[in-house]
C-alpha cells in the first residue's frame, strides 16, 4: 500500500465520522458564537421590546409580521426569556436548526463535508441579529418550501411526491404571514416549470403539480390569516394592507419596488468591478499555461509555473486588503461584504452556465456546463433565491449575503463538478498506468488551472473572512473598533453581556437617573434612535411604537397618538434631534408635535447629557 492510499483511507474513515457526529455538533453551536457580545438600544431592542410588549404596539405592524411578532411574544414566556441573553439564545436556535435541516436533507445529492463548507459560509455571513425573527423565519420558511419542493420534483412516488409539493405550498404560503412581500416567493412555482421542462414531462403533469402546490400555499397562507383576523378582526387586516401599500407605494421610499431593484443592480455593479482586475489574471495564465503545454519539457516548468501563479493570487489579495476591497475590521461589514458579493457573484454566474446549457440541450446545441437533469434544477432554484431574497428590503445586498443557507453549498457543489468535468475529458481512455500519460495529463489540465484556482481564491477568503467576521462582529455594538470589554451590572434585563465601555456607562447613567427619580413606574415615550430603552429598562411604552422617527410612522398617526395619551409619560429624546434629523421634514414634523405636547403638559428636564434628554412631568 502506497502512502498515499494509507492516508487516504484514513481520511475517508475521519470523513465519515466527521459527518455524522462533528460537522452538526459545530454547525449546531457555531451559531452562539458572540452571542453574549453586544448590547444594542436600536433595532435589536427594538424587537424584543416588540415581542415582550406586543398587546401595546402598532397593530399594521404586527399584523404584517404576524407569525415572527406572535412566535416572538410567545417565546418571552419561555424559562430565561426574561433578559436579552435569554432570547439571544433561544433565536439563535433558529439559525441551528436551519443549518441542520440543509445539511442533513442535501447531504445526500452533495458530499456532507461540502455541505458543512457552505452552511458554514452562511452562518458565518449572517450579520442581522437573530432576535430578528422576520428576516430568519423567512429565511427557515423559504428554505424547508425550497427542500421539500425539490424533493418533490425528484420523488416518483405520486402519492409521495404530491405530499412532498403540498407541504412546499403550505411553507411558502405561511411565509406570506411572517413578512407580506415573502407573496413574491409565489414565483418559486418557476422551479417546477423549469424541472417539467428539463425532465420533458408532459403539461397534464405540469398542471397537476402546479395544482397541488398552489392548494398547499392557500392552505398555508390562509389558517394564519384566519388566526390574525380573528385576534383583531378584518378590517384591521384590511387597514394594515392599505398601510402596507402607501409606505412600499411611494416613490421616495426606500421599501418601494424601485428602490430595492436599482440598490440591488448598483450592488452587483459594484461587486463586478472589483472583479474585473481578476479577468486579465485568468486570461494571461490560462496562455500562460497553454503555452507550457505545448512545449516539449513543459513538464518540467509546470510546477515552478503553478508556484508562480498562486503567488501572483497572493499578490492580488493584497491588493484587494490594500485598497479597502477586504479589510481587517472584523467588527463591521466591510471585512466580509464585497468577498461575500464575489461569491454570489460566482453563484450567479455557475447558475445562468447552468441554465443556458439546460436549455442548449434541449435544444441540441453545445452544452457549455455538463451536468445532470437535478444539478440544472438546483442551479435554478440558487438562482432564485438570489433574485427573490432583496425584493421588500432597502439593506443593498445584504438580505442575500444573510440568506446563503441553500445557495452556499449548491455554488461549491456546481464548483466541484465544473473543476473535475473540465479535466475529466483530458483522462487517457487507457487511463494513467505511466508517467508519459501522466504527464501529458497534466499538461493538458493546466490550462484550466488559473481560473480554478481563482475560485478557490474567493472561496478561502469568503471562509477565512466570514469566520473572523463571526468572532469579532456584534450589531450596531463596537461598529467603530472599541473593545465589548464591560458588562452593565445595575440593569437586571442585560444580565450576562458583553458591552464598549461608553456604552455601559451611558446606560448605567440613564439607569441610575430614572431609579434616583422613581421613574420605572411610568410609562415612556422614546424618540429618536435608542428606541430599545423600554425593553431594557422595562417600561411599557406610551404610544404604539418605540421608534415614531421611522418614516412607516406618518406625522398624523404620531399626532394623535400624543393626543390619545391618558396619562404623562415620561420622555427621553436624542439630545441634538434638529441636526441629527434636519434632511428629513416629516421627523421634523414630528419633533414639533412633541416640543409642542412637552410644552402644553408642563414638564421638567431632569437629565441632559450629550446623548440623551430626559422629560418628567411636574407633580
Amino acid at each position: 500500500m502506497s502512502i498515499f492510499s494509507f492516508f487516504k483511507k484514513r481520511l475517508k474513515k475521519f470523513q465519515t465520522i466527521s459527518e455524522l457526529v462533528i460537522f452538526p455538533v459545530l454547525l449546531f453551536l457555531y451559531p452562539f458564537v458572540a452571542v453574549n457580545q453586544g448590547i444594542d438600544l436600536s433595532d435589536v431592542t427594538y424587537s424584543l421590546g416588540n415581542y415582550q410588549f406586543f398587546d401595546a404596539m402598532d397593530t399594521n405592524w404586527k399584523l404584517s409580521i404576524f407569525i415572527p411578532s406572535l412566535v416572538g411574544h410567545l417565546m418571552t414566556y419561555l424559562p430565561g426569556a426574561g433578559t436579552m441573553l435569554g432570547m439571544k439564545i433561544y433565536t439563535t436556535l433558529f439559525v441551528s436548526v436551519m443549518a441542520l435541516i440543509v445539511y442533513y436533507a442535501i447531504k445526500t445529492i452533495i458530499p456532507g463535508w461540502m455541505v458543512f463548507i457552505g452552511e458554514w459560509i452562511a452562518i458565518s455571513l449572517s450579520w442581522c441579529p437573530y432576535v430578528i425573527l422576520y428576516n430568519y423565519m423567512t429565511y427557515l420558511f423559504m428554505t424547508l418550501g425550497l427542500l421539500f419542493l425539490l424533493d418533490g420534483i425528484m420523488t416518483f412516488e405520486g402519492r409521495k411526491q404530491d405530499i412532498r409539493l403540498f407541504l412546499a405550498g403550505v411553507f411558502l404560503g405561511c411565509n406570506v404571514l411572517v413578512r407580506l412581500p415573502n407573496v413574491l416567493e409565489a414565483s418559486f412555482i418557476l422551479i417546477l416549470f423549469f424541472a417539467v421542462y428539463v425532465n420533458k414531462e408532459k403539461i397534464q403533469t405540469l398542471i397537476h403539480r402546479t395544482a397541488v402546490c398552489v392548494v398547499g400555499y392557500i392552505s398555508g397562507a390562509v389558517i394564519p390569516l384566519m388566526i390574525a383576523i380573528f385576534m383583531y378582526g378584518p378590517s384591521a387586516y384590511a387597514s394594515m394592507l392599505k398601510w402596507l401599500s402607501s409606505v412600499s407605494g411611494d416613490s421616495g421610499n426606500s421599501h418601494s419596488m424601485a428602490a430595492t431593484t436599482l440598490l440591488t443592480l448598483s450592488a452587483y455593479r459594484t461587486t463586478a468591478s472589483k472583479m474585473a482586475v481578476m479577468i486579465p489574471c485568468v486570461v494571461v495564465g490560462v496562455i500562460l499555461f497553454y503555452l507550457i503545454s505545448k512545449r516539449t519539457a513543459g513538464i518540467r516548468i509546470l510546477n515552478i509555473a503553478k508556484i508562480i501563479y498562486l503567488a501572483g493570487i497572493l499578490v492580488l489579495v493584497k491588493f484587494y486588503f490594500s485598497n479597502g476591497v477586504f479589510t481587517t475590521n472584523y467588527w463591521y461589514y466591510d471585512s466580509m461584504f464585497q468577498a461575500a458579493m464575489m461569491f454570489i457573484v460566482l453563484s450567479l454566474v455557475l447558475d445562468i452556465l447552468d441554465i443556458l446549457s439546460a436549455f442548449a440541450e434541449r435544444t441540441d446545441l453545445v452544452v457549455i456546463m455538463p451536468g445532470t437533469q437535478g444539478e440544472r434544477i438546483m442551479a435554478f432554484l440558487s438562482l432564485m433565491v438570489i433574485v427573490i431574497t432583496p425584493f421588500g428590503s432597502d439593506n443593498y445586498t445584504f438580505p442575500i449575503v444573510n440568506n446563503l443557507f441553500l445557495v452556499a453549498p449548491i455554488t461549491l457543489a456546481q464548483l466541484r463538478r465544473v473543476a473535475r468535468r473540465a479535466t475529466s475529458v483530458h483522462m487517457p481512455r487507457t487511463g494513467l498506468r505511466t508517467q508519459e500519460a501522466r504527464d501529458k495529463f497534466d499538461l493538458e489540465c493546466a490550462v484550466h488551472f488559473p481560473w480554478k484556482y481563482m475560485c478557490v481564491m474567493i472561496v478561502l477568503v469568503v471562509i477565512i473572512q466570514g469566520t473572523l467576521f463571526k468572532a469579532g462582529y456584534s450589531f450596531v455594538d463596537g461598529a467603530d473598533g472599541r473593545p465589548r470589554d464591560s458588562k452593565v451590572t445595575s440593569v437586571d434585563k442585560l444580565e450576562g453581556l458583553y458591552t464598549t465601555s461608553d456604552n455601559a456607562a451611558e446606560i448605567e447613567k440613564l439607569y441610575k437617573v430614572f431609579k434616583d427619580n422613581d421613574l420605572f413606574d411610568h410609562e415612556l415615550l422614546q424618540f429618536g434612535e435608542s428606541p430599545g430603552l423600554s425593553y431594557a429598562f422595562d417600561m411599557k411604552p406610551a404610544i404604539y411604537t418605540t421608534w415614531p422617527t421611522l418614516e412607516s410612522n406618518t406625522v398624523d398617526i404620531f399626532d394623535d397618538a400624543l393626543m390619545n395619551i391618558s396619562a404623562r409619560p415620561v420622555i427621553i429624546t436624542d439630545a441634538d434631534m434638529m441636526t441629527e434629523y434636519q434632511d428629513s421634514p416629516s421627523v421634523l414634523s414630528k419633533i414639533d408635535i412633541l416640543l409642542d405636547y412637552i410644552a402644553s403638559n408642563d414638564y421638567n428636564i431632569v437629565f441632559e447629557d450629550e446623548n440623551y434628554i430626559v422629560y418628567v412631568p411636574c407633580d
